[in-house]
């Protein structure tokens, strides 16, 4: 059995102070191919490595035009891709890609978590705030995804909700430092 690893990306991102730091995520889910051919078997291999964009890159595009009958893999392998794109400040694929992935998978938090990153990089916080919404929409207990949204509310000039997913991540996270400091910073009243 072959599996498509869908990750968050290589490294999740984790907007620190206004600029991208990129964090290891866990395992976070994968998918498995029932009855892959040798052509897509090699294509999921190079589409679920990470050491290698450009190889993982031509690996999820592979897999991708084989048409294949795995709505949730093929999801993955678009969210995948999706990520390189989005690293490579190629934004315009990256979210074609994002929207996609929804499409296929609208139930998977990572893909609308993922989205919100990369229009927090590309300066939309408007746009990263409701990718946002819907991530933690999908799964209350996203504590990264309130995190990424306090910081596009902030950016957006929306301290109260800012401070609410503050709030909410340390509740999910009492270790999350990076959600007290953002709290820290408010001027107290």
């Amino acid at each position: 059995m072959r599996r498509l690893a869908a990750l968050a990306s290589p490294k999740a991102w984790l907007h620190v102070h206004g600029a991208p730091a990129r964090r290891l995520l866990g395992a976070l889910s994968s998918l498995v191919l029932v009855s892959a051919t040798a052509a897509q078997a090699g294509a999921v291999d190079d589409c679920n490595q990470v050491r290698d964009l450009n190889r993982q890159l031509r690996g999820c595009t592979a897999y991708i035009q084989s048409r294949p009958d795995q709505p949730g893999n093929l999801a993955t392998a678009f969210l995948n891709r999706a990520n390189i794109y989005a690293r490579r400040a190629r934004y315009e694929q990256a979210f074609a890609d994002y929207k996609r992935a929804l499409e296929l998978d609208p139930s998977n938090p990572l893909i609308a978590y993922n989205m919100g990153n990369a229009y927090l990089d590309r300066g939309k916080p408007a746009q990263a705030a409701e990718a946002f919404t819907l991530a933690v929409t999908l799964d209350s207990g996203f504590a990264l995804a309130y995190y990424n949204r306090g910081i596009a509310r902030r950016r957006l000039g929306d301290n109260v909700g800012a401070s609410e997913d503050f709030r909410r991540t340390l509740e999910i996270d009492p270790k999350a430092e990076h959600a007290r400091q953002q709290l820290g910073a408010f001027p107290t009243q």
